[in-house]
Parts: structure tokens; C-alpha cells; sequence
């Protein structure tokens, strides 16, 4: 049947075995938003440590991009190459880039940060390669005023500064790529200033960030945020697990999930644009601060660009326990192109008058039982 396809499609890539909520609930105050929280009617038409996960072995449309394999030099462990010259401070190799620069950072725990000012640099690590507690300039572990950057193989954990906006990467030149990065435990993920073009993520996991609910897993501000094959998980502190402004949304293939955390929404798309979420596992835990799973131009739309949001294939695990709120919209919300289909929704969602607000071309089960899930033990898990 459909529905055990799409199962078999969205855990058969992740060998994680993700646990979700359903080890007890605790109190949670609904957070207050302007505007409405309800659906409008649709018209018809790999981290350093941790886990790992796969490629599906479908092919949907579009079809998925195979894992790259990663070209790593051997470098010493606690020193780094640029294009070959090994440094041993953190500050001089960065100083060291120059246009079209490799770095490679060997194996080791590393406390400074660093400033990426060239064009089309490659930031390696060599597969333990753990920035812990490292930034510069009050911002972030890695400040990329460069354009084309990509940073790939490196986990990055415990980035605090006196703002409580601390990232792991504070992008702040054009279209940047992150690739099988494992950020966790820090203020914050990523964030993104404003014109800084695309900003990709692929075969990576986000996990416990978040601070004051200012600071998320993912803030973008880009003009393109592209997620793929990546985990966003257990924000918290009230923050978001992806937090976008950028004038196009696209999540694939990806877990989106609140599990114990006590983050706010799932996903915040400020300012509205194109969404796009498909083939993907969305869960909102029962310590979720905000009702809605999912804000869509609640902070004021783009003034510039067409609103449209595209949520199809994916599995929506409702955990929240008492209220569970989709999609919330601005009053304006008339005027934008939704389509929310073929999703299989698992919970209890928001019930108005009788009628839950999961529309048409849908399906909705109860628990996880009834979709073909057992409990184990007292917690649930995906797979």
C-alpha cells in the first residue's frame, strides 16, 4: 500500500533510529502569535561522531544527489594544510587562504577560531576533527566573509558569546556549502546575514542549539536556503530548528524533529516566499513551546516575491500532545498559493467545530499503532 512505500522511502535512508517524544509529557506554554493559526481551505489540483544515515534507494522526483565522497589529505593530527604548507596555529593557516584555497585540518580538539576572507576555499576536516568552544570576533567558530565557501567534515560544539547569538558558522559572504557537518550544543547553528545568496546544507546534523528563542539551529537570511539529507533536531531554549527569511525555503529527504526539546516551531519562514518540504519526517514534541508546527509569513510577507507553500510526501508526527497547529498564517493568507498533499500525519492535530485542519489528499492516523509502528518500551521511535 502507498503508505508503507513512503514509510519504507523515509526510514529506509536514516539508520538512525530517532527517539520521539512519548517518554512523558511535560507543561508548555503556548507562545502567541498575530494573525491565524488555522489551515486555510486548499484548493483542489554525515557527521564526525554520532550517527549515521543513507541514501534512500527510491528514486522520487527530483532525484536525490549521490553522498560525494570526500577527497581528505593526510595531515597530522592538531595540524592543518593550506594547499599543502602545514601550520600549526589556527590564525596563521587561516591567514594562509587565498583564492581557490584547500585547508585541511587534521584529527584534534581546536579552541580558535577562525576568519575565512578568500573566494572558492574548501575547509576539510579529517573525520575527527572537533572545533569546541571556538570563536572569533564575539560571532562564531568560522566567520566566512569569503564568496563560494564550503566547509565540510567537521563537527563544532559549545560556541557561546556575550550576545547569545554565538554560531558555529556566521556566513557573511555569498553561497556557501556545508557538508556532513555535525553542529550541536552551541547559541547557534548557522546564521546567515542578509544578501548572502545561497546557502546549502547536505548530509548533516544540527542538534541542541538555540538560545532565548533569538537564536536557532538554522537562520537564514539568504536569498536560496537548500536542506538535504540533514538532520535538524532538539533546538532549544525556545528557538526554531530552521529559522528562514530567504525568498525560497527547500527542505528533501531530511528529519525535522523537536524529540524532548523545548524549541518553538519546526520550521519559522519569516517572511514568507516559496516553501517547499517534501519526502521528509516532520515531528513536534510534546515540550514544544508554540503550538504551530510550521510559521509562515507570521513576521510580514516579502513584499517582492510570489507566496507559495509545498508540503507533499512527507511523514508529520504530532506529539505535541494538546494542541497541534500545522500551519500558521498571516491574515493575508488568502493570497497565497498552499498545496498540503499526499502526507501521511500521525496524531492528534488541532480539531475546530469537529473537523481536524489536515485537508484533503491526506491521510491521518491516530498513533503510531495504527500507522504500523509499536511502542518500544516507553518511548516511540521512527524505524
Amino acid at each position: 500500500m502507498a503508505t508503507l512505500r513512503k514509510l519504507q522511502l523515509l526510514v529506509g535512508f536514516f539508520s538512525l533510529s530517532l527517539l520521539f517524544s512519548g517518554c512523558g509529557e511535560q507543561d508548555s506554554a503556548y507562545e502567541g502569535v498575530n494573525g491565524t493559526d488555522v489551515l486555510p481551505t486548499i484548493s483542489p489540483n554525515k557527521p564526525s561522531t554520532g550517527d549515521q544515515f543513507e541514501e534512500p534507494e527510491l528514486k522520487p522526483d527530483p532525484t536525490p544527489t549521490p553522498e560525494p565522497e570526500l577527497d581528505l589529505s593526510t595531515v597530522p593530527d592538531g595540524q592543518i594544510s593550506v594547499d599543502g604548507k602545514l601550520y600549526t596555529s589556527v590564525t596563521t593557516a587561516a591567514s594562509a587562504l587565498v583564492d581557490g584555497s584547500t585547508m585541511v585540518v587534521g584529527n584534534g580538539i581546536y579552541n580558535k577560531g577562525m576568519l575565512v576572507k578568500a573566494d572558492n576555499v574548501t575547509i576539510q576536516g579529517s573525520g575527527k576533527t572537533h572545533f569546541k568552544g571556538a570563536q572569533i570576533h564575539g560571532k562564531a567558530t568560522f566567520v566566512v566573509d569569503g564568496d563560494a565557501v564550503t566547509i565540510e567534515n567537521i563537527e563544532c560544539s559549545q560556541v557561546a558569546v556575550p550576545d547569545n547569538n554565538g554560531a558555529c558558522v556566521r556566513q557573511q559572504g555569498r553561497d556557501l556549502t556545508l557538508n556532513n557537518v555535525y553542529f550541536h550544543d552551541s547559541q547557534q547553528g548557522i546564521l546567515s546575514a542578509k544578501g548572502t545568496g545561497d546557502l546549502t546544507i547536505a548530509h548533516s546534523r544540527f542538534e541542541r542549539l538555540g538560545k532565548l528563542g533569538r537564536a536557532h539551529g538554522i537562520y537564514s537570511h539568504n536569498d536560496t536556503l537548500n536542506i538535504r539529507y540533514s538532520q535538524i533536531l532538539s533546538s532549544k531554549d525556545q528557538g526554531h530548528e530552521v529559522k528562514s527569511r530567504a525568498k525560497k525555503t527547500v527542505i528533501e529527504f531530511s528529519v525535522i524533529a523537536s524529540l524532548n526539546g523545548n524549541d518553538s516551531r519546526l520550521l519559522d519562514i519569516s517572511n514568507g516566499g516559496e516553501l517547499v518540504v517534501r519526502n521528509s519526517v516532520i515531528e513536534q514534541g510534546p515540550r514544544s513551546v508554540n503550538y504551530q508546527m510550521i510559521g509562515f509569513a507570521v513576521e510580514g510577507p516579502h513584499t517582492d516575491v510570489p507566496h507559495s507553500v509545498l508540503l507533499e510526501d512527507n511523514i508529520i508526527l504530532m506529539d505535541h500532545g494538546r494542541k497541534n497547529v500545522l500551519l500558521g498564517l498571516p491574515s493575508s493568507y488568502n493570497s497565497f498559493d498552499i498545496e498540503i498533499r499526499n502526507n501521511d500525519f500521525i496524531g492528534s492535530p488541532f480539531y475546530d467545530s469537529g473537523k481536524h485542519n489536515i485537508p484533503a489528499r491526506n491521510e491521518l492516523y491516530s498513533d503510531r499503532q495504527s500507522y504500523g509502528w509499536m511502542p518500544t518500551q516507553h518511548c516511540r521511535t521512527l524505524g
